[in-house]
């Protein structure tokens, strides 16, 4: 073998054993930093600061001495709102910022904020899910407070007009759940449901309107959720009831009589 054969051999050599040693080193480093199991809470939103959601040091068999020393600490996955932080005493989870199930997941079924758990030498990371459970803290809501309705007298007993279905953050039973009709001589009120599983109401003619009798009726619509207590929100629906030719015109008299005299029947014959 040539001399710059063996100088060839010897370079690639060490090529193959720095790229081993780099495996390797991946390999450590990645072996120090472990994720371990994640740790979940179920809590209701809108908890006072300062309340418990539970004790991660006895939830993951931590001694409370080691908490201090190993630097523990929550983390946000994502850099957002920092909804909890760790009391080094007595190893509880506690939440540090107001937690509002609507703006944080909107009408999603499931809400989780997702935080990690930190200790240090050795690097141990714990993921931690809090379950945010909706409880009923908002009211139905109709989008106008005032319903306006135009119908002509002539319409028939049956005939149906659709109305605004009302809005409640909630979600599952602290949602809509039904509507009501103020009790009337003239309407009564179907409750239908849209594809997606919305509620809304129908205004349904019970009985025939006479615009000679009452021009406009006012009604009160109630919006309601199955939560406890129970929320409800309202809407005021005017009825104005628009005019039909239903009536011939109409002498007050079937025949009228008159009597006059001689020089008036003379007059009344000089201008004709």
């Amino acid at each position: 073998m040539t001399l710059w054969a063996c100088v060839l051999c010897f370079v690639l050599t060490m090529e193959y054993f720095t790229f081993v040693l780099q495996c390797g080193l991946i390999f450590i480093f990645v072996d120090l930093s472990p994720i371990s199991g994640d740790v979940s809470y179920s809590i209701p939103e809108e908890m006072k600061r300062g309340s418990v959601i539970g004790n991660i040091a006895k939830d993951l068999g931590l001694d409370l001495g080691t908490l201090t020393t190993r630097k523990a600490r929550i983390d946000t996955e994502d850099n957002t709102l920092q909804y909890s932080s760790l009391n080094l005493k007595t190893g509880e989870l506690i939440i540090h910022d107001r937690i509002d199930r609507e703006s944080l997941c909107a009408k999603k079924s499931s809400c989780v904020v997702k935080q990690e758990f930190v200790l240090e030498s050795p690097l141990e990371l714990h993921r931690i899910n809090i379950l945010v459970q909706d409880i009923n803290d908002n009211s139905p809501q109709f989008k106008d407070e005032s319903l306006q309705i135009e119908i002509q007298e002539s319409a028939v007993k049956g005939a149906s007009f659709m109305l605004d279905e009302a809005h409640d953050g909630d979600i599952g039973e602290n949602t809509v759940q039904g509507y009501s009709l103020q009790q009337n001589d003239n309407f009564k009120l179907h409750v239908k449901m849209k594809p997606g599983g919305r509620k809304y109401g129908e205004l349904v003619l019970n009985k025939e309107l006479d615009r000679e009798e009452k021009k406009e009726l006012v009604l009160m619509l109630t919006a309601f959720d199955g939560g406890s207590p129970q929320r409800s929100g309202t809407a005021v629906i005017h009825v104005t009831v628009l005019d039909a030719n239903d009536n011939a015109p109409m002498f007050t008299e079937n025949m009228y009589k008159a009597s006059l005299t001689d020089l008036e029947i003379y007059l009344v014959l000089l201008f004709i």
